[in-house]
């Protein structure tokens, strides 16, 4: 089978369990907002992605920044949260898609809403980070007119933020993956869930599987770690991937060839380790990594997240 080049940008996926108030056992604990009006946090974030072609390291990016937290509201409701990003360094810039986000994203400042735990609601100023990013591209559009190939990805870039959805989508990669864990039991056996995966391709959803586990439960020095990792059920979902392998692989026109070892090979998994305090539910730490491989090609993906003391 051809290699075939591809770009996986699934969103990170929630599995939420609402619960009026925290609760713990020996074995098990909710991860809960107790956040209070005026509070602040400062988090370090790194963001890496390598790819690989025939198991041959091709680019390798690696990008530090800052995102600054601000609960500006507190109701019964949920909470109402200020983050701005900050401070972007690139190590590498391999992969022009992540500089390029990068320059738009400094100095951006993101308004949204959660529920009473603490899980993602709501992008409130969608136009105001829309227009916000629109400004930043078009004066990369004019200062690189020159270039053809870079006006086009950007006007592409530029189109994908037409949408509120697709700005939550794209934008805000960190902030859904920061209240990933909210509103969720978690406990030392571990839980097993059924759902879905978006399909990049338009076609019906890959189903999956989410693993939901609580790791480490300290209660004495006010620690708790969890883990959520998900993975396409390739028993369920063949006919989905033959369907796509066919037609992204078609790139003469005709239907690529798909046995099962294609099949076999194609993996989509996110892995996603959670610290966090009971008492407050602020988290400290966040670990990351999203493997996607196709035929030969393979793309890892890392985001660490850390709160700066």
């Amino acid at each position: 089978m051809k290699t075939i080049q591809l770009f996986f940008c699934f969103s990170v996926l929630t599995a939420s369990i609402s619960f009026s108030q925290n609760r713990f056992t020996d074995s098990s604990a909710t991860c809960i907002a107790f956040w209070k009006n005026g509070e602040t946090r400062m988090l370090q974030i790194k963001h890496g992605k390598e790819k690989y072609d025939s198991s041959v390291l091709t680019s390798k990016t690696v990008v530090t920044y800052e995102a600054h937290l601000k609960i500006i509201d507190s109701t019964t409701d949920g909470f109402t949260i200020e983050w701005i990003y900050k401070n972007f360094k690139s190590t590498n810039i391999d992969d022009k898609s992540i500089a390029g986000m990068n320059t738009i994203m400094e100095g951006l400042k993101i308004l949204y809403k959660t529920d009473d735990v603490g899980s993602f609601s709501e992008l409130l100023n969608w136009k105001e980070v829309r227009d916000f990013s629109f400004n930043t591209i078009e004066h990369t559009i004019s200062s690189k007119s020159e270039n053809k190939i870079t006006n086009a990805a950007l006007n592409q870039l530029k189109a994908m933020f037409e949408s509120k959805e697709n700005i939550e989508a794209v934008l805000i990669r960190e902030i859904q993956l920061y209240h990933t864990p909210y509103g969720t039991e978690y406990n030392i056996r571990g839980e097993t869930i059924e759902t879905e995966l978006p399909n990049i391709s338009g076609g019906a959803p890959f189903p999956a599987i989410i693993t939901v586990k609580l790791n480490t439960l300290d209660l004495k020095n006010d620690f708790c770690n969890v883990s959520l990792n998900q993975i396409i059920d390739k028993g369920k979902a063949g006919p989905i991937i033959v369907d796509l392998l066919k037609r992204l692989g078609g790139s003469n026109g005709k239907e690529a060839d798909v046995n099962n070892k294609d099949i076999e090979d194609m993996e989509i998994s996110d892995s996603n380790e959670f610290t966090y305090s009971i008492k407050s539910g602020w988290l400290s730490k966040i670990i990351y990594k999203r493997t996607a491989t196709i035929a030969a090609m393979k793309q890892i993906e890392t985001y660490e997240i850390t709160e700066s003391k």
